[in-house]
């Protein structure tokens, strides 16, 4: 990004501000996080906050940065660095970053008698944590993805075999978002580990009931094969293996039902829909997309189509087709991106004449 583009997006910003102290420092708090949440502008989020700290009293901007930052670190630049090493398998290293931003978060976003702090990624998530949860609290947004930090916290601890702390972490993670499956996944991991398979079970059925894509339910369905295929229900594990191979085809899905036809010294024969339906309800996982999950992102979607705001109902429709593969969701999904192309069409048209 040029230094102009930079500029021009600070400007749009500063141009909204309204002259009220508290409506503008929860404005600008909100696009610190979207920006902060790509790397590339980082820049523009750094800016934001300078531009938020300049506007408050000494005392506000002292308790800003001691929200924001680890010494003169931003938490984001922190949580980026433990990322990289990680990446590179440096995972004690990057334990290290993910300790202190996990210290720092139990410190600063504590749940208090009428508030708690949460990482909700989007407006979806927001909405089905009401209709699952039914909160009667005041709901604060984070200024960065927390759950996310701790789910890697949670990771680095898992890898170096320390799992007993990794749980913690990971629920702590869950609680800042418990709509967002990634800490739970990390949890049944931790589970297979420790060859907690009651928990295990617990958590995948958890976890169903959140799943906003075919990835999600698809993994929730892979760890029911691992389950079954340990305590020795392979006509279960295959059933739930197959099914996860209609959201998404993994590539590991074949080696497993390969290891189950050397453990039952038997070929592998695709279940039939009954079979499959009779293994869900076995260990009482609901098969699909929750009724909840649905309810919720059909709403929106449906709100988004009636506001002419086609990228909402572009995102929206693509949750439905893809957790249903429902053709009539597909078709409102390419009717609302044709929609969308030709406001953007229209959009560069009317620049150009400007």
């Amino acid at each position: 990004m040029t230094e102009t583009e930079k500029n021009k997006i600070l400007a749009s910003i500063e141009e909204k501000l309204t002259g009220d102290t508290l409506k503008d420092m929860l404005f600008l708090q909100e696009q610190a996080a979207v920006y902060a949440e790509q790397e590339e502008n980082a820049e523009i989020a750094d800016a934001i906050v300078q531009l938020a700290m300049s506007r408050m009293p000494q005392e506000n901007q002292d308790y800003l940065k001691k929200m924001l930052y680890i010494g003169e670190r931003r938490l984001n630049a922190v949580y980026d660095e433990a990322v990289s090493l990680a990446n590179q398998h440096l995972t004690a290293k990057s334990l290290t970053l993910t300790k202190q931003l996990y210290q720092h978060i139990r410190e600063n976003f504590q749940e208090t008698d009428t508030a708690r702090f949460f990482s909700f990624r989007n407006l979806l998530e927001s909405n089905l944590y009401y209709q699952l949860y039914n909160p009667t609290k005041n709901l604060l947004k984070t200024p960065f993805d927390f759950t996310r930090y701790l789910t890697l916290h949670g990771y680095n601890l898992t890898e170096l075999r320390r799992t007993d702390e990794a749980i913690p972490v990971l629920q702590e993670a869950v609680r800042f978002n418990p709509v967002n499956p990634d800490p739970r996944f990390e949890l049944a991991e931790v589970y297979k580990l420790t060859g907690n398979l009651k928990m295990l079970l617990e958590t995948v059925r958890d976890t169903t009931t959140v799943c906003t894509s075919a990835y999600a339910l698809a993994r929730c369905y892979t760890n029911m094969g691992w389950y079954c295929t340990e305590i020795k229900d392979y006509d279960s594990a295959v059933a739930f293996y197959f099914e996860s191979m209609i959201f998404e085809k993994h590539p590991a899905v074949p080696g497993e039902l390969h290891h189950i036809s050397v453990l039952t010294e038997q070929s592998i024969t695709p279940p039939t829909r009954k079979e499959v339906l009779a293994a869900f309800e076995k260990y009482k996982i609901h098969n699909g997309p929750g009724e909840e999950v649905l309810h919720v992102v059909t709403s929106l979607a449906q709100q988004a189509a009636e506001r002419q705001n086609w990228k909402e109902a572009v995102f929206y429709y693509y949750v439905i087709f893809d957790i249903t593969k429902d053709p009539a969701a597909k078709a409102m999904l390419d009717r609302c991106q044709a929609r969308l192309e030709e406001q953007a069409s229209a959009d560069t048209d009317s620049e150009k004449e400007n």
